[in-house]
């Protein structure tokens, strides 16, 4: 996460105060199990320093790193529940 908000710009400490990214976190640790691997981990130091999301965090994390791809989601979202797409 930290290497993807600094590709784009992005302070990931807005991305991790942020209500929206506080809740969808808290209620997606309660839907997934969390056990091996963590919603969200910061690690300092080390070989692999940094903050790492648990990949069903992903999409929503990207959507708001960039905002075309929040619209991209969303088309594609629409086109499957107007079944102009299949799910394959």
């Amino acid at each position: 996460m930290t290497k993807a908000a600094e590709a784009f710009g992005k302070d990931l400490s807005n991305f991790m105060r942020s209500p929206d990214a506080l809740e969808y976190i808290e209620a997606l640790s309660q839907t997934v199990d969390s056990t091996d691997c963590p919603v969200v981990q910061a690690f300092r130091g080390g070989r692999t320093p940094g903050t790492w999301g648990h990949p069903k965090l992903a999409v929503f994390f990207a959507r708001w790193l960039d905002v075309k791809f929040a619209v991209f989601c969303d088309m594609v979202i629409d086109d499957i529940l107007n079944k102009k797409a299949e799910l394959t």
